[in-house]
């Protein structure tokens, strides 16, 4: 199960990661950041995180605790470091930041959701 979720969640991230980039690359110049790939990776990165710390776990209790706390740390610590270095270290422009970066996370919590459920539906029919 964890392989099948970190094929998906390579797949998905890195897709979307892609696809906007050269979207905004190609189309929309004036959209385009040198630092963008940092949005993607970052999101990558902390999906790894989540789905091995959530497969550590050996009780279904200790997975919804870790997943809390995955929520709280890894998802908005290291999240929104990354937001105030990009804002500060690269002043990406405002609009293209700000749909990235929350389309992104739109992305990573849809299917971070869908893997605790779907592992979820896994333990309860073992």
């Amino acid at each position: 199960m964890i392989k099948k979720m970190l094929t998906v969640h390579t797949i998905v991230l890195l897709s979307v990661g892609i696809v906007w980039g050269l979207i905004m690359y190609l189309f929309m110049p004036q959209w385009w950041f040198p630092s963008y790939p940092v949005i993607p990776a970052t999101f990558y990165l902390v999906g790894i995180l989540e789905i091995w710390l959530m497969k550590k776990s050996k009780t279904q209790k200790a997975r919804m605790l870790n997943s809390m706390l995955i929520q709280r740390i890894v998802r908005w610590g290291i999240v929104l470091v990354v937001l105030a270095l990009l804002i500060g270290v690269a002043h990406p422009p405002k609009a293209s930041f700000i749909i990235s970066f929350m389309g992104m996370f739109m992305v990573y919590s849809f299917m971070s959701i869908w893997f605790l459920l779907a592992d979820t539906k896994h333990n309860r029919e073992k």
